[in-house]
Order: structure tokens, then sequence, then C-alpha cells
């Protein structure tokens, strides 16, 4: 990330009053949000974006592309990409599956927002502080 720009979250989540909450909050926090509503559309967005997209937020249930399948396609398009998959159904080894597809966390839904974000900001420092 170049200094001076704002970090950049793609966040994909099909519902939209979730995603339109979280953009929001991120947004105020300070960093560059980029939406999309299901895993093709998410594809799409990070194409168009790749260079200014540090992180991914997804939902694992999505329609059209499952959320596993779009970290496994991002993962692979930016190696050094900061991803957080995160679901409400509480699979025991949902966690397991996010990190095998190369995923960074699972955060469970719901959100508890404070945690999110925190959760955003140490995986950017400390990615930050990695490439210095």
């Amino acid at each position: 990330m170049e200094s001076g720009r704002k970090p950049g979250i793609l966040l994909v989540e099909d519902e939209t009053e979730i995603r339109i909450l979280l953009a929001e909050v991120f947004r105020i926090e300070d960093y560059e949000i980029f939406q999309a509503a299901d895993g093709r559309e998410a594809l799409t967005v990070f194409e168009a974006n790749k260079e200014k997209i540090d992180m991914l937020i997804t939902d694992l249930g999505l329609p059209h592309i499952g959320g596993i399948d779009v970290i496994k396609h991002l993962r692979e398009a930016k190696q050094d990409l900061l991803i957080i998959g995160s679901s409400g159904y509480g699979r025991a080894d949902i966690r397991e599956e996010v990190i095998e597809a190369g995923g960074d966390e699972f955060m469970p839904k719901p959100y508890v927002t404070k945690l999110l974000i925190e959760q955003v900001r140490n995986m950017l420092e400390q990615s930050s502080k990695q490439k210095q």
C-alpha cells in the first residue's frame, strides 16, 4: 500500500443492510470501501480495483460463486491480500475451511462491529510492518 493512500477493503455480503452498514462503519474509520453483493460481482470489482484493494471481507454463503471460491480466486490473484471470511453458520470446521482456502482469519456472524474493526486494523498494521 502506497503511503498517503487509504487502505482499501472489498466487502462482499449478499445481505444489503449489513453490507451498507459495514461500508459506512469502515468509511468512518477512514478506509476506502468497495462493495459486492455476490461472488461473481466480487471478482469483477476486484479485477477493476486490484491495486487499491488491500483486504477482503467476505461472507461465505454467497449467490453465484461462494465465499470459499472467492477467497481461493483472490488469493491466487493477489498473494499479499488480507482475507477475512465470515459466516453465521456454526459448523465446527468452518474456520479451517477458510484458512485452507487461503484466508487469514474467520469472524463469526453476527458481527461484533468493534471486534471486526479491531481485527481489520491489527491485520493491516501487521502487514504494513512486514512490508517495511
